[in-house]
């Protein structure tokens, strides 16, 4: 007798049938993975000018930015661990003209539907890659981004046509390409432009303009060495993404929230963004030694010394 179920001594029709339906339930979840493998292979044979598969069974595609080559053995292998299946191992990124010795990578995400067999989010997978125009932009997709960047950069590229679309239809945006800037929309009547082309600097050369003023304002000659390195602006698309709310934004933003450099710089020049900063740099337990604003770890202490200096720039334009 059984010790678990003492009452139950022979099969019941009851428990048969639950069986039953979990058999048909596990049948249909292979006969699913069964139509989604043949969609795959359907998605490759259509596009075969622009998917094939190398000699060492890696898929080759040919998006309209970039070259990919995915394993689909380590894809495959994960149906041995079919919990870890909606994590894709990176997939290498060569440039449009060709495929390099030592390419770029970048972990490439699908976000999964509930009971989508895992041959569909390959097909999505690669569908996405083949389409990289439009989904190098989704919010989803940094890391490709990221990467096609280090491959590119802002010069005149592959990736050029799609983002003047994006931020021309985003934030008023143009690029000049014979000087190198990116210009774009901010709030309150700014613009901001950006300086991409220099040689000897690391980051962008940052200048704004005010309403009805026909000159451009100097902000930042390097934004790398000059600020403290805050996330907001630590990559092309996070900077005009940021500046491009500003200086509304900055009116109420704390340390945390933007650069403190920046913030200060801004307000040296923008009285309405001087007065909101009076009270905090004026407090008794004020110290810009403790400003903490990137992985909570402190400002140097050069960074604090620029600070001051600016804090009392601050002060004198907001109590002029």
């Amino acid at each position: 007798m059984n010790e678990l179920f003492p009452d139950v001594d022979v099969e019941t029709p009851l428990q048969s049938f639950r069986r039953m339906l979990i058999h048909k339930r596990m049948s249909d979840v292979a006969s699913a993975a069964h139509r989604a493998a043949g969609l795959v292979m359907d998605i490759i044979e259509k596009h075969e000018q622009r998917m094939q598969v190398d000699e060492e069974f890696q898929l080759v595609i040919a998006g309209r930015l970039a070259l990919y080559r995915v394993d689909l053995n380590a894809f495959l292998n994960k149906f041995v661990n079919p919990f870890d299946y909606n994590s894709f191992d990176v997939v290498e990124v060569h440039p449009k003209s060709g495929l390099v010795k030592e390419p770029k990578t970048a972990c490439v995400q699908v976000q999964p539907q509930k009971n989508m067999p895992a041959c569909d989010l390959l097909a999505g997978y690669i569908l996405g890659l083949l389409n990289d125009e439009v989904t190098w932009l989704q919010e989803s997709l940094s890391p490709l981004r990221r990467t096609l960047f280090q491959i590119y950069g802002l010069a005149q590229s592959p990736l050029s046509a799609s983002m003047e679309r994006h931020f021309g239809k985003e934030v008023d945006g143009v690029f000049d390409y014979s000087t190198d800037t990116f210009m774009f929309a901010g709030t309150n009547g700014w613009t901001w432009r950006l300086h991409f082309g220099q040689p000897l600097t690391k980051g962008y050369k940052i200048e704004y303009r005010k309403p009805r003023q026909g000159w451009w304002n100097p902000l930042f000659e390097d934004m790398d060495k000059e600020s403290t390195g805050h996330y907001a602006l630590s990559g092309f698309f996070e900077v005009v993404e940021h500046l491009s709310a500003c200086p509304a934004l900055l009116r109420g933003a704390n340390d945390w929230q933007t650069d403190p450099i920046f913030l200060r710089k801004v307000a040296v020049d923008y009285p309405p963004l001087a007065k909101t900063l009076v009270d905090r740099l004026t407090s008794d337990d004020y110290d810009p030694n403790e400003i903490h604003c990137y992985y909570d770890e402190p400002i140097s202490h050069d960074q604090a010394d620029t600070i001051r200096v600016l804090d009392e720039q601050v002060l004198e334009r907001a109590l002029a």
